[in-house]
């Protein structure tokens, strides 16, 4: 919580117990013969300490920025009226339901606020997640500095396998770096003196110094909760009408208010004080129901506490109006590697041609061990060889690699390297060479991620239509999209191709239209698609930065928990609005009838909890939204 948000509550719980106080003296202390002046003294004390703020908040929404119908104005007409009919008769404390109405619609504001920092403090969890620590070098020595401290200049010392945490060039040291999460390609990059690095790059060999060029206020992390925290501008459906409906909805319930208390004495002929009062109690009364801060506090904090339950459930959401957009959704389109699949390839099948399996398996093995290749640590693993036996190891870029082996030579690569003859079909496939003889082949295939399976037939029994949008050769991509029961596969599309397709798809117009993706290549897509969602945890600072939701941990099941939230949100949001109407609308009519009889009076704290007492339900409603629990 900010520290200027709980000074606030502070100081606002200790006017509330003050104030709750003079109360009860006012009403137990107070000698009855000088209850007429004591107690009026102390209730205004009371008065003004626990609503200073909303007076003042009122004269000025009249004075300077010209708008009379407000919630602040309301309750000091409903207060001062309160106040006002003293006269009505003393058993009725009429003094005390005038500090009430504004005490427990102060109570109101202070839990929505409670419930609006506990909603952030989830999402500030949900985004340390993505923060860590690196080594930084000062003066020689290392020491660790969390990443959101990072400032340009700072040298950070970033060694094999370790994650690069910020943006910079790199001052010396030499390796290489795995980009896929920024260009989808799973070539490593080699990096030297004067070469910049990315925040979100792997380190896979060698070490480096790099200094920093960013702060951490430029980074992803930094944009993402600033986006997340306000997301008024993407407001949701119910958030607009909400603002609409306050907009008429106030003026025309001050106008009812009016003529109920002018209209029926006027009516019914009687210029008695008594009944004028009783008709001008009512008015007060229909004032205090009407506000409709149950509704305009609680609805979007329905939507927010929205936003901090996806956030618990590690998936960020840049605005509530995506809610409305994912209850609409009738069609998802997934990129392939790197947002089903993992990027890490596994053997397959070795086909060997005059050699046996294994012996080719140790030769390919022996042949790779000095290679950087993503592929090359599956080939590597495959087989047991004597390092002390390798000679002569040569790479051609493009085409493959080579060295000499127990005295044999070697080549994996490419068909044409090998001189073998490219085989179509499912997978990538290396081709093997000994002593320039064609020996084989082996076929590898991408590893889909252990969340995939569950996203689509997650997805389908919703009744949404799934795509796979990929670049990938056909039989690989109608591999996958077999394995996974997906509807649609589209394969070897380039970029503006997928632009393409979506745009089809969206011009359809029967409902909302996803697109998945990680990389930078997917963030054209991710832009065009009414809802925009990136796998975040080593995604393309491209694809998250335009993406409308994002995935921390990169799991494509979390698809399926962020509609289940926005179904969640918007069932919530609808539940707070009727349940308001019904009780305001129920009170206004009790509050009339008990007028027309003539017998009683609705006594008007019951109108301050059938407003302040009923918002503070309906925010605690909301607040347990953040609490829920997403079934798989």
């Amino acid at each position: 919580m900010e520290e200027d948000s709980k000074k606030e509550i502070i100081a606002l719980s200790i006017r509330a117990v003050i104030t709750i106080t003079l109360i009860l003296i006012g009403k137990l202390w107070i000698n009855e013969d000088f209850s007429w002046w004591g107690n009026l003294i102390i209730m205004l004390s009371a008065y003004f300490i626990i609503g200073y703020d909303i007076i003042i908040e009122a004269f000025k929404s009249i004075f300077i920025e010209h708008e009379i119908f407000n919630e602040c104005m309301l309750m000091l007409l409903a207060s001062v009226g309160a106040f006002a009919l003293r006269a009505y008769g003393p058993e009725h404390n009429e003094y005390m339901e005038g500090v009430l109405v504004i005490l427990l619609y102060q109570i109101g504001e202070m839990f929505e606020d409670l419930a609006e920092e506990k909603s952030k403090d989830a999402i500030t969890k949900a985004i340390d997640l993505r923060k860590d620590k690196a080594n930084v070098e000062i003066n020689g020595k290392i020491i660790e500095k969390e990443s959101e401290k990072l400032i340009p200049g700072d040298i950070v010392v970033v060694g094999n396998g370790m994650k690069v945490l910020c943006d910079g060039v790199v001052i010396s040291g030499s390796g290489e770096t795995d980009e896929s999460s920024l260009t989808g390609e799973f070539i490593l990059i080699s990096k030297k003196e004067g070469d910049k690095v990315v925040s979100g790059s792997i380190l896979k060999s060698g070490s480096l110094k790099v200094k920093v060029s960013k702060p951490y206020s430029e980074s992803t992390i930094a944009k993402l909760l600033d986006l997340v925290e306000n997301s008024a501008e993407k407001k949701s459906k119910a958030t607009r009408f909400i603002t609409k409906f306050s907009k008429y909805y106030t003026p025309i319930i001050t106008f009812l208010a009016l003529l109920v208390a002018i209209v029926p004495p006027l009516f019914l002929g009687i210029s008695s004080s008594k009944v004028w009062a009783d008709w001008i109690y009512t008015a007060l009364s229909f004032l205090v129901v009407s506000c409709p801060c149950a509704i305009v506090i609680s609805v979007p904090l329905a939507y927010f506490s929205g936003l901090g339950l996806a956030s618990k459930n590690g998936i960020l959401v840049k605005g509530a109006g995506y809610f409305d957009k994912l209850e609409e959704l009738k069609k998802v389109a997934f990129d392939k590697t790197g947002t089903l699949t993992k990027g890490e390839f596994s053997i397959k099948e070795v086909t060997p041609v005059g050699v046996s399996k294994d012996e080719m398996l140790e030769y390919v093995a022996a042949a790779e061990s000095n290679s950087t290749h993503p592929i090359a640590k599956s080939l590597v693993s495959s087989s047991k060889f004597d390092s002390d036996q390798i000679e002569e190891y040569v790479e051609e870029a493009g085409s493959g690699v080579g060295c000499v082996y127990k005295g044999h030579k070697v080549k994996v690569g490419k068909a044409s390297y090998c001189n073998g003859v490219d085989i179509e079909g499912v997978g990538a496939r290396v081709y093997v060479s000994i002593d320039d003889k064609y020996v084989g082949y082996i076929t590898l295939v991408d590893q889909l991620k252990s969340g995939s399976k569950e996203c689509i037939s997650g997805l389908k029994e919703k009744g949404i239509t799934t795509y796979i949008v990929s670049g990938d050769k056909k039989d690989n991509a109608l591999e996958i999209g077999n394995e996974l029961g997906v509807d649609v596969v589209k394969y070897e599309l380039r970029p503006e191709e997928k632009v393409s397709f979506l745009h089809s798809l969206i011009d359809e117009d029967d409902g909302s239209v996803a697109y998945v993706g990680d990389g930078i290549n997917d963030a054209p897509s991710i832009v065009l698609a009414d809802v925009g969602i990136a796998m975040g945890g080593l995604g393309s600072d491209v694809a998250v930065e335009n993406a409308d939701c994002v995935i921390m941990n990169d799991d494509p099941s979390k698809v399926v928990s962020l509609i289940k939230v926005a179904h969640k949100t918007r069932n919530r949001a609808a539940f707070n609005i009727a349940v308001s109407l019904i009780v305001k609308f129920a009170v206004m009519i009790l509050a009339v009838i008990a007028s027309i009889m003539g017998t009683w009076s609705l006594p008007l704290f019951v109108a301050v909890l059938a407003d302040s007492g009923l918002a503070m339900l309906m925010i605690l409603s909301s607040l347990l939204l953040g609490f829920s629990k997403i079934k798989k």
